[in-house]
């Protein structure tokens, strides 16, 4: 965690200006929340999984739905997609057997036709959002509604 006053000697500006600057940020929905960045090896979860589900013509974004919910505990992020597939999934799991579960749990979802499940080896990069490259700009807000 970085305080204002860690941001604002970051950026040169006043802690004051930063604290004004997210504000608006946040009245805006530029900034939705925050959150915490977890170490899912350290919780016995240590492979991440990207999984392709093609689905039946039309039935995309209810198998997208379906398996929010019913994969909740899982999931980091669900997608649909253009291209030859129709949903992305991107889901942890601690050992194979774990794994072999959630497909199990994923192909029993009405409209999935096929998956394909690739290990992610090593992240190079992740990130949660790109900030712009000089956040002392002003922001412009107009057009956009609070909230």
């Amino acid at each position: 965690r970085i305080t204002y006053t860690g941001i604002a000697k970051k950026l040169g500006m006043s802690p004051a200006g930063v604290m004004k600057k997210v504000r608006k940020l946040e009245e805006f929905g530029i900034i939705k929340g925050y959150t915490a960045i977890v170490d899912h090896a350290k919780l016995r979860k240590p492979y991440k999984y990207i999984i392709m589900i093609k689905t039946e013509p039309g039935k995309h974004l209810a198998v997208a739905k379906s398996i929010q919910e019913r994969m909740r505990e899982s999931i980091l992020e669900v997608h649909t997609i253009t291209g030859p597939y129709d949903v992305i999934v991107k889901l942890l799991a601690g050992n194979s057997e774990e794994l072999n579960e959630l497909l199990k749990k994923l192909h029993s979802i009405e409209g999935v036709r096929e998956t394909n499940t690739s290990l992610i080896l090593e992240t190079i990069q992740e990130r949660i959002s790109i900030v712009p490259e000089d956040i002392r700009l002003p922001i412009i807000t107009k057009g956009l509604k609070e909230g």
